[in-house]
């Protein structure tokens, strides 16, 4: 059974809740691990001047900013989330970044798109699928707005795939088999991306694997293992002895610059028939 991501939560669609999430995004997407698969999941989506793009699931706008610039002339990019609290934190956004011009966002369901058919060049919806409770409503939805010869463009991590170098290999598993299967949606999508849009009759189809690697504190992914131990201890999966050796051990190995994880993401992409 998946469980239920805290992002598709139906209180996230407070004003004072929308707004914290959309903070969190901003502050997420600077890390230098996000900065890197933001921009080699640009480079691999390829867009060019004048193509006319959708973004499902925008959140506050990260993607969608980075690239925007590259539609022009004559492009644009369309962002869908469905918080009208974080669509309006992205709408400040991308006015901060003077893209107003190129980017048009909308309150929206992922799996009931405010879209025209055969609308747009390409789409894509970057961690988005292991938050929504059908996936496969979601690529058909994408299907429906992109033109014929378009791009699908998917992008999810793949929890299971998270390595950290501890000598505790029996508390680590649980934490990471923990948060694996039990918290915020799910964390096998990564590996199920290429069967989506297989199932849905896509040509061409091309998946791209990103290892991202964290060494130091200022890793999202560094604090994404915190805060998996933190929760596995607040459930009960490690007692408080083990989280706390554990930790310690975790705070050494970076002071001493022998810390080590990595995560892979994965990149799908398919031609519309």
């Amino acid at each position: 059974m998946v469980p239920t991501s805290l992002w598709s939560k139906e209180s996230n669609k407070k004003p004072e809740t929308a707004k914290k999430m959309a903070e969190y995004i901003e502050k997420r997407s600077k890390y230098p691990d996000q900065v890197q698969i933001n921009l080699r999941f640009r480079d691999i989506l390829n867009p060019k001047p004048g193509e006319h793009l959708l973004d499902v699931g925008c959140g506050s706008g990260v993607l969608s900013r980075l690239i925007a610039p590259f539609l022009e002339p004559g492009g644009s990019i369309t962002g869908i989330d469905n918080s009208p609290g974080i669509i309006s934190f992205a709408l400040e956004q991308a006015s901060k970044d003077n893209l107003v011009n190129l980017i048009q966002f909308k309150v929206g369901d992922a799996e009931d798109l405010p879209c025209q058919d055969n609308n747009f060049d390409s789409v894509f919806a970057t961690r988005l699928l292991l938050h929504v409770n059908d996936p496969l409503r979601v690529v058909e939805e994408l299907i429906r707005t992109v033109k014929s010869g378009g791009k699908i463009a998917l992008m999810d991590w793949d929890f299971e795939t998270l390595t950290v170098d501890h000598p505790n290999r029996k508390v680590t598993r649980k934490i990471l088999h923990w948060r694996t299967d039990h918290k915020d949606g799910n964390n096998w999508s990564g590996r199920q991306l290429f069967s989506l849009l297989n199932a849905n009759g896509l040509k061409d189809i091309n998946i791209c694997p990103l290892v991202s690697i964290a060494t130091d504190e200022n890793s999202s992914l560094t604090q994404s293992i915190r805060h998996a131990a933190s929760g596995a201890l607040d459930q009960k999966i490690i007692t408080e002895e083990e989280y706390n050796a554990w930790m310690l051990e975790l705070e050494n190995r970076l002071q001493l610059n022998h810390f080590f994880s990595s995560i892979v993401y994965f990149i799908a992409i398919g031609i519309s028939q």
